[in-house]
């Protein structure tokens, strides 16, 4: 999937992502909802739907999407 496409795929419910942290580490968060896009769509805060914990994602962070590779 391609980053350009990630934008409306997030905005149809719930999914699973996982991402790159600052500190290099891959940070999987299964069955999640994205709650809101800032920055012109750089960033989105996320709710982890088993905790409720919500948390900031910079979207070119993201390399998986429901199972799928994320590219640039």
């Amino acid at each position: 999937m391609h980053i350009s496409q990630l934008h409306r795929a997030i905005e149809r419910g719930e999914c699973s992502l996982a991402f790159v942290s600052e500190r290099g580490e891959r940070i999987r968060l299964d069955r999640c909802v994205c709650t809101s896009f800032h920055s012109s769509g750089q960033t989105l805060n996320v709710k982890i739907c088993a905790s409720g914990e919500i948390r900031k994602v910079n979207r070119y962070t993201i390399v998986e999407f429901n199972g799928k590779e994320v590219y640039l």
